[in-house]
C-alpha cells in the first residue's frame, strides 16, 4: 500500500512540475512564432509570394486547360480506334459462327450440345443436417 501511495505521489509531483515547465516552453515558443510572423521582413516576403502566385495563376490555368484538351483528344481518338477494332472482331466472330452453323447443317449432322455438369442422380436431395422434431426441442 505504501508503494502505491509513493507511486501516485511521485506521479502527481512529476505531472505538476512537468506541466509547469512544459507550459513555459510552449508559451515561449508561441510568443517567438508570433513575433517572427509579425516581423516586417517576413510580412514583405509573404506579400511578395502572394503577389507572385496571383500573377502566375492565369498562366498555370491556361497550361492546365491545354493539357486537358490534348488529353481529351487523345482519349477520344483511342476510344474510337478501340471501338472500331472490337466491332470488327465481333463481326468476324459472328461471320465465323454463321459459317460453321451453315456447314454443320449442310452436312446433315446435328450440332452436339455439351452434357450437363451434374444430373439429378448426382444431386443429393437430403439435407445435410436433419431438422429436429418438436419432441426433441422440448427436452
Amino acid at each position: 500500500m505504501i508503494k502505491r501511495f509513493a507511486f501516485v505521489a511521485g506521479f502527481g509531483i512529476g505531472f505538476v512540475v512537468g506541466s509547469a515547465s512544459g507550459r513555459k516552453s510552449y508559451e515561449s515558443l508561441r510568443e517567438s512564432a508570433i513575433n517572427t510572423w509579425n516581423d516586417p521582413k517576413v510580412q514583405a516576403k509573404v506579400s511578395e509570394g502572394t503577389d507572385w502566385v496571383k500573377s502566375e495563376v492565369p498562366v498555370v490555368g491556361e497550361k492546365i486547360a491545354e493539357s486537358a484538351q490534348k488529353a481529351t483528344e487523345t482519349v477520344t481518338t483511342k476510344a474510337s480506334e478501340g471501338a472500331a477494332a472490337v466491332k470488327g472482331k465481333a463481326q468476324d466472330g459472328a461471320a465465323s459462327v454463321k459459317e460453321k452453323a451453315q456447314n454443320s447443317s449442310s452436312h446433315g449432322t446435328d450440332a452436339k450440345l455439351p452434357k450437363p455438369a451434374t444430373t439429378e442422380k448426382d444431386v443429393d436431395m437430403e439435407p445435410a443436417h436433419p431438422v429436429p422434431d418438436a419432441k426433441d426441442m422440448k427436452k
